[in-house]
């Protein structure tokens, strides 16, 4: 194929020049220039063959505790499957980084799953001709890398780490149902989600005040503003807003006001906050696994709709309960109900 292309370029040159010298080269020049482009993707791709779809690339951010915990999830929601239909091999993104697709001992895979933010963004660099699933990121994220990324999104999927608002607002409804008045304050990422906050509110029946802020000085301010026309303080993932910075200042103030705060994580329960609702690496994982299960049992299924956790949690903090003087019922029983009436809810 390239010598013919060769041929018939340097042919038309001949003919159009009637013999110069100067197209004669240039159709040379040009005809090369092709020949090496093809050349460079050939040894990209050919280094990297196509493996079978059932060949899975696991991309994790970092070694650590919570990827180990999904990453045994995962495995485990596998066990049954023969290794001959789903090989899973599972790198690091320093070691994809390192080797990438011109690893000349690596297959190309049928599909690669990210999880964590820096892995999603390693992969996404190398812009790689298979179906990839990121995981174990916010919803702001993967917008952006998505947005960044550019190349064939039907290629491309999200498990979020966060919830959707509507789960967290039937939270509070759920948990303090006389509280319908919920407050929130928006900063530079969360600010993006404004709109799918009001529609969430108004499907969880739930009178929505919010205040927005740009700089962190404002955070005091912003809150006593909410809190008083408000009966509950709901917090969402936003750099500016909540970080290890503001939290105390958070958590205090809504204390000395004696509104509750109804937190985004584990941790923002323990360090405060009344309640919260999260999924665990663990439930992540299993996730993933049900995705993996279900492509095998169609062949050549789409990737999913970009979406939130399918499993979750709620954490309780039983102290700050007790000194607000609620009552909250155990945190199962939350869930179970929770789950109930949010099963529609878990993609954009």
């Amino acid at each position: 194929m390239t010598g013919d292309f060769l041929k018939a370029v340097m042919l038309t040159g001949s003919i159009k020049s009637s013999g110069t010298r100067r197209a004669r080269a240039e159709g040379v020049v040009c005809a090369l220039r092709w020949l090496i482009t093809l050349a460079t993707l050939t040894a990209v791709f050919v280094s990297w063959p196509v493996a079978a779809a059932t060949d899975v690339l696991v991309v994790i951010a970092q070694k650590g505790p919570a990827h180990e915990e999904a990453l045994a999830a995962l495995r485990a929601r596998l066990a049954d499957v023969p290794a001959k239909e789903l090989a899973l091999r599972v790198m690091t993104a320093a070691e994809f980084s390192d080797s990438g697709p011109r690893a000349t001992d690596q297959k190309l895979p049928g599909l690669v799953v990210t999880l964590g933010t820096d892995a999603a963004a390693t992969v996404l660099r190398q812009k790689l001709p298979a179906p990839t699933f990121c995981t174990f990121l916010p919803q702001t994220a993967y917008a952006a890398l998505v947005n960044g990324a550019g190349g064939e999104r039907a290629q491309l999927s999200a498990l979020y780490l966060d919830q959707p608002f509507v789960r967290q607002l039937r939270l509070i409804r759920l948990a303090l149902p006389g509280r319908t008045r919920v407050g929130m304050v928006l900063g530079p990422d969360s600010q993006k989600s404004e709109r799918g906050l009001r529609r969430a509110a108004a499907a969880a029946g739930i009178v929505l005040r919010l205040e927005q802020i740009s700089d962190e000085k404002q955070l005091v301010g912003a809150l006593h503003r909410v809190l008083d026309e408000t009966d509950v303080l709901l917090a969402v993932p936003d750099a500016l807003v909540f970080n290890r910075h503001t939290a105390q200042s958070v958590l205090l103030t809504t204390y000395r006001l004696g509104k509750p705060v109804a937190g985004y994580s584990r941790a923002y329960v323990t360090a405060g906050a009344l309640l919260a609702v999260y999924s665990t690496p663990a439930q992540i994982g299993r996730q993933i696994g049900d995705e993996l299960l279900a492509m095998l049992d169609k062949p050549g299924r789409p990737l999913p709709a970009p979406g939130y956790p399918r499993y979750f949690s709620i954490e309780i903090n039983e102290r700050v309960a007790h000194s607000l003087g609620l009552e909250l019922g155990r945190a199962e029983d939350l869930a179970r109900r929770l789950a109930e009436t949010t099963a529609e809810t878990i993609h954009e």
